[in-house]
């Protein structure tokens, strides 16, 4: 019987649909849903911090987390918020070495985690899992990749343009950038909540987003899109930089 999709509360998990399961056949399914453990987490706790020995692999089947690190200084550096259904922590599941960064939980979270035992035991005797955690890896190497030259390239409206509009190095953030703070922007971006809102300002000025209330909104996909790919501003936005 095919068993990839569990009852979890309201929730549905559907653990073939995730990327790392997709091609399997049933009865790896019901090996992998049976390899995992249910945790649930309050809103603000502590799901596993960075250095500590591997937390295994977790499936998000409610809530929102927020994956980040912190400098000795103590400024964080968020790298994604992550909600239902998503998965993280492939390179600490796979390895068996430290988490390489934290995992918080924003709103009560439930989710579930497999062991890096149960991992590489799964891996061994499933072939299609082990091409596809390969793979997995090498999406995570090459966003990084991006990260790092977002970071020392890039200006804050061109990273700013690429997190309202998706690109794949911001996938999973949220739902819509507009729902973040200007805090959490800066803290993805790797910046400060006045360098964001300068930002802000001069996209707005440019005419490339606008605000209502709170929240800000796309008003020029094309100007957004030109200024994400070629690092080039507006003729009327000052360039801001970190």
């Amino acid at each position: 019987m095919n068993i990839s999709m569990q009852k979890l509360d309201a929730v549905v998990v559907d653990w073939a649909a995730l990327p790392l399961f997709q091609g399997l056949n049933d009865a790896a399914i019901d090996r992998i849903q049976s390899s995992a453990r249910r945790h649930a987490y309050a809103a603000g706790e502590f799901i596993f911090r960075e250095g500590e020995t591997s937390a295994g692999y977790f499936v998000i089947a409610s809530g929102m987390v927020r994956l980040y690190r912190t400098n000795p200084e103590g400024r964080l550096h968020t790298l994604s918020l992550l909600r239902a259904p998503s998965a993280f922590n492939e390179v600490a599941a796979v390895d068996g070495a430290a988490n390489p960064f934290n995992a918080l939980s924003v709103t009560a979270v439930e989710a579930y985690v497999i062991s890096h035992t149960n991992m590489i035991n799964l891996m061994a005797s499933e072939r299609v899992l082990m091409s596809n955690a390969l793979q997995a890896l090498a999406r995570l190497n090459r966003d990084y990749l991006e990260r790092l030259e977002d970071m020392t390239f890039r200006t804050i409206p061109s990273r700013l343009a690429k997190l309202f509009l998706h690109e794949s190095a911001y996938d999973q953030i949220c739902e819509t950038p507009s729902k973040l703070t200007q805090e959490e922007m800066a803290a993805i971006l790797g910046t400060t909540r006045e360098v964001v809102g300068r930002a802000l300002r001069g996209l707005m000025n440019a005419g490339l987003l606008k605000k209502r209330g709170r929240y800000f909104y796309i008003a020029d996909p094309e100007g957004l899109e030109t200024l994400a790919e070629t690092n080039e501003l507006p003729k009327n936005l000052t360039c801001v930089k970190t």
